[in-house]
């Protein structure tokens, strides 16, 4: 299946213009402007979604029911962990 594409119109600052255009004259792999374009949003998109990820786990270090659950398994697997070390020196 084809994904669907939307024409936009985009408006900049003339030298953000000026320098993207040059790099998508000068460097080839980055395609056409568009292309050059689609691929900076996307990766804006994915460094926004990896800061959410990122802030949800800050919340999760400081809810005190979570950091207790976590020291829980942490000392219910200590003994197996350090077997596996163990094991794995012996080889």
């Amino acid at each position: 299946m084809a994904l669907r594409k939307k024409t936009v119109q985009l408006r900049m600052p003339a030298a953000l213009y000026t320098q993207a255009r040059h790099v998508v004259d000068e460097i080839e792999e980055v395609g056409s402007f568009n292309e050059f374009a689609v691929r900076a949003i996307k990766e804006k998109m994915r460094r926004i979604e990896e800061a959410k990820i990122d802030e949800a786990f800050a919340r999760m270090g400081q809810d005190p029911n979570y950091v207790k659950a976590t020291a829980d398994v942490f000392r219910d697997f200590a003994d197996n962990d350090r077997d596996t070390l163990n094991m794995s020196r012996e080889k």
